[in-house]
């Protein structure tokens, strides 16, 4: 049995970030990779969509400039034969402040011929500004 698609993307994507190799990220991404982070863009400006593999690997870059990962469990995940899921937490380290960030994400990554095609991650986004501003956010209460 052959090694899936996502092990190899999710170890050359933790290479590319943490120790600024992204050589073998560029070889697992398609020319015209689609790629989507969804959050808040007005604080991490390497959030929302890109498209080409140069697009992708300067949003790796921005990333690896501003965070450091230390680790990362997988919650859940589920395998196609080219596609994958899962629902993850990391360990980050923001290299500003040297300030400890835990971070939920959900992503969901399609494949073709063994390259990324297709890459939509979900940020716990509420969970990640309070970490980053240092301070609980209080929302008004909903009415019902």
């Amino acid at each position: 049995m052959t090694e899936h698609c996502l092990w190899r993307f999710s170890r050359a994507l933790h290479r590319a970030i943490n120790e600024r190799q992204p050589a073998d990220l560029e070889a697992l991404l398609d020319e015209d990779v689609d790629w989507a982070i969804y959050g808040p863009i007005d604080m991490y400006p390497f959030f929302g969509s890109r498209r080409g593999k140069s697009a992708v690997i300067d949003v790796i870059r921005q990333i690896a400039d501003n965070f450091r990962v230390h680790r990362f469990d997988r919650e859940s995940i589920m395998l196609g034969v080219d596609s994958a899921s899962s629902m993850m937490r990391y360990s980050l380290t923001a290299l500003d402040s040297n300030k400890p960030i835990s971070l939920r994400i959900a992503h969901f990554a399609q494949f073709r011929a063994g390259r990324l095609t297709n890459f939509r991650v979900l940020v716990d986004t509420f969970d990640l500004v309070e970490q980053t501003v240092g301070y609980p956010i209080n929302l008004p209460r909903m009415a019902v």
